[in-house]
């Protein structure tokens, strides 16, 4: 059975705009240069915020902008009182480091929730922001009555944004956790082992039917793209036909992963109120 992010994504949507309509928010997108899944992004955010009441700024920059013409704008926006939350639209050119670039970032305007301060607070369980893909990973198996507790769970994929984060969400839902990696020596026996298995690798159809068991749950958070331009997941569509439960792609984490942002969006908004008091009424 195939399970799509659409319904999820307008219930958050709706909790969205009931907030936004007592607390201001505004976001801004640091874009540099274009590219087709980048901009197939930021029009879906585009779209969310028209649909909440929730202003947006994309600022485009030419692929050769300086580091430290990046870094004085971040700054900017950091001293902005009316700028709730910051993101930084990913990849970034090869000359810029984008660690250093996320790290500039005023934690508390953190929208993505990859700032290592807020990164930290996730693995001391404190409330606050988390990274917006795993977020959706864990609100899709939670609506859709999938339980993690004492599962064997196999994450293929280890990036600071989206494998290791949810790893540490995950056990905290008292799952048991392997993460598998470019390092991983028998990675089809791992995911096979898995009565849920991620795919977080960014590799097109990379998970194959041989690497999955009858009846598991498979959750796909790659998005790829064909010779033609068509979404595609990290997982062949023969395994997600083994599974009892798959998510699709498109519509699945994907839909939700947008949602999750203005969550976090919101989130920020309300710890800035409860900082600074009615500062944030509209």
């Amino acid at each position: 059975m195939l399970i799509y992010g659409k319904e999820i994504r307008e219930n958050v949507k709706e909790e969205v705009k009931k907030a936004a309509e007592v607390t201001q928010m505004a976001m801004t997108i640091i874009q540099v240069g274009e590219e087709g899944p980048s901009a197939a992004y930021i029009n879906g955010i585009k779209n969310f915020a028209r649909d909440v009441g929730i202003e947006v700024t994309v600022l485009n920059f030419a692929s050769e902008i300086k580091e430290v013409e990046l870094l004085e704008k971040i700054d900017e926006l950091n001293r902005d009182p009316a700028m709730t939350g910051i993101m930084i639209q990913k990849p970034l050119p090869g000359h810029i480091n984008a660690d250093l670039i996320v790290n500039s970032i005023d934690y508390h305007k953190d929208v993505e929730g990859i700032h290592p301060f807020n990164l930290g607070r996730l693995l001391t369980k404190e409330p606050g922001v988390k990274p917006t893909t795993p977020k959706a990973v864990i609100r899709m198996l939670k609506d859709h009555h999938i339980d993690m507790d004492g599962q064997k769970v196999t994450i293929v994929g280890r990036s600071t944004i989206l494998g290791g984060p949810l790893a540490v969400m995950m056990t905290a839902e008292n799952a048991t956790v392997t993460v598998c990696h470019t390092h991983t020596r028998d990675l089809s026996q791992e995911t096979r082992n898995a009565d849920i298995v991620i795919a977080a690798l960014g590799k097109m159809n990379f998970i194959t039917a041989d690497m999955v068991k009858e009846n598991s749950v498979i959750i796909d958070a790659g998005i790829n793209f064909d010779e033609h331009g068509k979404m595609m997941g990290d997982v062949h569509p023969e395994a997600r036909a083994k599974a009892r439960v798959a998510s699709a792609v498109p519509g699945g984490v994907g839909v939700i992963t947008v949602a999750e942002l203005f969550d976090n969006l919101r989130i920020l908004a309300e710890q800035k109120q409860a900082c600074c008091g009615s500062a944030g009424q509209k």
